[in-house]
Parts: structure tokens; C-alpha cells; sequence
């Protein structure tokens, strides 16, 4: 999971690092841009030396700044097509200047680098120091990643109060992640009393924002009456929701949903077209029933099924 890396303006994870941020306001902003002021310096006489020195210098400071602000917009994209194209030694690379001088996004990145040994040998242990570095300044997805790596011990010694300390910390900045994996902790009872109403909390409001795995686990515990009432239309709803997202065992329970008509009327089609999917994507159990399946259907059916399937790849092709 989320084992990319995070590229300036990627909406997924909404980041947009400060020198883009500065370049939006002065170029929406009606009154604050030069030829505005310009105008106002050459018009308004009763303007005094001192103010209209300290405007002048406004616009310079700001012009620096536009001017130190291109060539780090260039050096992110250069590290973004290199890190596409597979050169992961030279991403690195472009990408160091700017972590050390505090960009966080590329302080993550470079973390992940080191974490996945892509361009350079796996460190775990460089990789939570590069996390911790990003983390400690609110970066969401880094204190997701670190508290992963403390709850599972890589690169630094297993402890899973440090790891709900992060995955609360970016759940608290609103990240999915950090919700999901709060969720699962309180399902487990790891590092805190198994509670599956604050689990379905989590994954609520994580599905909620697209998460199809926090999705995936609403549903179970609504088919479970864990956490909150036992409903089937929910369920279904949330696996629905995952299983169009590509989440493969909510495409398998799909399958079964519709071949065992739980909350929906039986359909042996839609049971055989869920469970295609999910046997495409390598779950076995989903290949077989899929194969069950298919002398129960008539021509007419596999068709329209196959037809759907080609739609389907074509889709997210």
C-alpha cells in the first residue's frame, strides 16, 4: 500500500509545496500583482517615500522569490520524470538539495527511496531518519510511514505506542492512511483495547474519502454486526464501493453476495462477473468459483458477462 512516491500537485494526497503555493496567490490575486502596483505607485500622489519604498521592496523580495522558485519547480519535475523513466539514483539525487533545505515531500520521497532500495541500497534505518525529519514537520503520509516501520520494527526497534502516535498524528491532519491504520490496530487490540466502534470510526471516515481498503473493512464489520448493527445493505454498499475501486477481496465477496443472495436478490451473472474479476487479479478461490459458475450460465449470459469484462479492462486500461 502507497508504496509510490508523492509528485508536487498530485490530488490524491492534495500537496502543493510553498514556492507553487506563492506562485497561485500572486498570479490570482487582482491587487497584488506588479503591473496593479505599478499602477497605484504612478497614481496615488499623496503616497508617502517611506511607504512607497517599502512597497517597492515588497515587490522585489517577491520577485526573488519567483526567481529562487523556478529552478526548484524545475529540479522537482526533472527528479519526477527521472524517478518515471526508472533513473532512481539520479531522482535521488535532484531530489536531496531540496530535502535538505526542509521540502518534505521531497524528504519523503528520498525515504522511500532508500525504504524500497530503488537507486540505492534498502536502509531502513536512513529511511526512518529521512520519514522522522518529514514527519516531525506535519507531513501526513511520512508519519503514516513511520509509524508503519515502528509497528513493524524495520529500521528501528518495534514499538507500537511511537506507531499510534503517528498513525494519530496524521489521522488528526485528516489522512486516510493514518485513519485506516488507527482502524485496524482497534480491531486487533494492538497497542490498545480492541474497540470496533472506534475502528468503524476510522475506516468511516476514511472510506468516506475514497479509501477502498477502509471501505473494504466498514463492510466486513457490518456483515459481522461489529462495532455498529449487523446490515447487509451496508455491507454491500461498501464492498460495491471498493470492488469498482479495484479492491480484490471486495470483488470476491461481491461474487459471493450475488451468488448467495445476502441483501440482494440472487444473481448468478453478476456472481460470475465479480468473481472474473477478482480471478483476474490473482485471487484463486474467486477463479474457481468463476469456473463453478460457468455451466449454470446460458450463452446469452457469458456474453453479456464478457462483454461487461472487456468494458471493464478497457476501463482501466
Amino acid at each position: 500500500m502507497f508504496s509510490g512516491l508523492l509528485k508536487a500537485g498530485n490530488e490524491s494526497v492534495k500537496l502543493v509545496p510553498d514556492f507553487q503555493f506563492l506562485e497561485l496567490r500572486l498570479e490570482n490575486c487582482s491587487c497584488d500583482g506588479l503591473t496593479c502596483k505599478k499602477l497605484m505607485l504612478a497614481s496615488d500622489l499623496k503616497v508617502g517615500r517611506s511607504l512607497i519604498s517599502s512597497r517597492v521592496q515588497y515587490l522585489v523580495a517577491m520577485l526573488c522569490l519567483l526567481l529562487i522558485a523556478t529552478p526548484v519547480v524545475a529540479d522537482t519535475a526533472d527528479a519526477e520524470k527521472a524517478y518515471d523513466d526508472g533513473d532512481y539514483l539520479e531522482a535521488l539525487n535532484l531530489w536531496l538539495p531540496l530535502a535538505e533545505a526542509g521540502d518534505t515531500t521531497a524528504q519523503y520521497n528520498i525515504a522511500t527511496l532508500y525504504r524500497l532500495g530503488r537507486g540505492v541500497p534498502a536502509d531502513p534505518s536512513v529511511s526512518v531518519n529521512w520519514y522522522l525529519r518529514a514527519a516531525q514537520h506535519g507531513h501526513a503520509r511520512s508519519q503514516v510511514s513511520l509509524g508503519r516501520l515502528y509497528l513493524d520494527g524495520t529500521g528501528v526497534k518495534r514499538d507500537v505506542s511511537q506507531a499510534l502516535i503517528w498513525f494519530q498524528k496524521a489521522a488528526d491532519n485528516g489522512d486516510v492512511f493514518g485513519q485506516y491504520f488507527l482502524g485496524r490496530q482497534y480491531v486487533k487490540g494492538i497497542g490498545v483495547p480492541q474497540n470496533y466502534r472506534q475502528a468503524a470510526s476510522f475506516f468511516r471516515s476514511s472510506a468516506e474519502q475514497g479509501l477502498r481498503d477502509s471501505a473494504y473493512e466498514l463492510a466486513v464489520l457490518y456483515t459481522r454486526g461489529e462495532g455498529v448493527e449487523f446490515d447487509q445493505s451496508e455491507a454491500v454498499k461498501w464492498f460495491g464501493a471498493a470492488a469498482h475501486a479495484g479492491h480484490v477481496r471486495s470483488q470476491f465477496s461481491m461474487g459471493v453476495i450475488y451468488e448467495e443472495g445476502r441483501g440482494v436478490p440472487v444473481d448468478l451473472g453478476r456472481a460470475y462477473l465479480w468473481y472474473s474479476m477478482a480471478g483476474a487479479r490473482g485471487h484463486e478461490t474467486g477463479e474457481r468459483n468463476r469456473n463453478r459458475l460457468a455451466p449454470e450460465l446460458s450463452v446469452q449470459q457469458l456474453n453479456e458477462v464478457r462483454r461487461s469484462l472487456r468494458e471493464w479492462r478497457n476501463r482501466i486500461a
